[in-house]
């Protein structure tokens, strides 16, 4: 294997999707050279417009000034390199990989918790959504999530495209990055494998964070799963998500497909929800200001 560039110890990335555990793989290496989302919207804007074919990989590169060509991190955690993983496996043959991964459930329903979170924190503030994160959004959840949408409107449309996503994200990603160099790693095993963790980059196991190896945790859940239980989401489901939950997430699956039929949705209330995630973002917004809804 090629060798990283002198002045770093390693050169590793994280390359899931937001909310799998970007910011406690970045808390879990604060001993290390060590970002966590630096530059996401100035890279989230070429990402994009590569993935739309607009810019080749060296117009992409340029783009982004010294970002990425010389590294200067040695744990790049940021929630925009999945979309150009395939360039930084090609660009950095010395570069290993983290690919976090979250079981379909939890990461659509924390997903959408944040996003709530930040629409209301914003309106709160004044402030809208830049168009390079509307365009995100929408690639996402296929149009089918409207950032500026009325409060009183759940969010049901977006559980079968988000579902969708995940499972493309999960069998692009396995298409695309180098087996020998990554680590595909379940979110809730960060605690359990810092043995490994830490030998994937080659550092000592005493060397990382582990007060901080869970960090960020989420306020507030509300399960879409059983309040907009239909045929449409078991459908979505089974036919995209059913092998891949079975493989990676054998308990959450088993959970999924024997659960009865509408749930106990009828129990939960999305407008004691939405009140519930207004007060936790009136709260944040007045103790934080602006960097509360980021």
């Amino acid at each position: 294997m090629a060798e990283h560039p002198p002045w770093l110890r390693f050169q590793a990335y994280v390359v899931g999707l937001p909310k799998t555990g970007s910011t406690s793989m970045a808390t879990l290496f604060g001993n290390y050279r060590t970002g966590h989302e630096w530059q996401l919207m100035e890279l989230l804007g070429p990402a994009m417009a590569r993935r739309r074919g607009e810019v080749d990989d060296e117009e992409f590169l340029r783009s982004t000034g010294h970002r990425f060509v010389p590294p200067s991190l040695e744990m790049d955690s940021t929630t925009s390199h999945h979309l150009y993983a395939d360039l930084l496996s090609r660009t950095f043959p010395h570069a290993v990989f983290f690919h976090t991964v979250r079981d379909v459930r939890s990461w659509v329903t924390s997903l959408l918790d944040m996003s709530l979170r930040k629409r209301l924190g914003r309106k709160l503030l004044g402030l809208g959504f830049s168009p390079v994160e509307i365009e995100y959004v929408a690639s996402r959840t296929e149009g089918a999530y409207d950032v500026d949408r009325d409060d009183r409107e759940d969010d049901r449309a977006a559980l079968p495209p988000l579902m969708r996503s995940w499972a493309g994200h999960l069998r692009e990603m396995a298409a695309t990055l180098p087996p020998a160099r990554t680590m595909r790693l379940r979110t809730r095993d960060i605690p359990r494998l810092l043995p490994e963790i830490a030998a994937h980059v080659g550092v000592p196991v005493s060397t990382l964070r582990a007060d901080l190896s869970h960090a960020n945790r989420a306020p507030h859940r509300f399960d879409r799963f059983a309040a907009f239980d239909g045929d449409e989401l078991r459908a979505a489901y089974d036919v995209h998500c059913a092998d891949l939950m079975a493989d990676l997430f054998p308990e959450e699956h088993a959970a999924f497909v024997s659960r009865a039929p509408g749930g106990d949705g009828a129990s939960l209330d999305w407008a004691a929800y939405v009140e519930s995630v207004r007060a936790y973002a009136t709260d944040a917004v007045a103790r934080y200001g602006p960097s509360a809804t980021r």
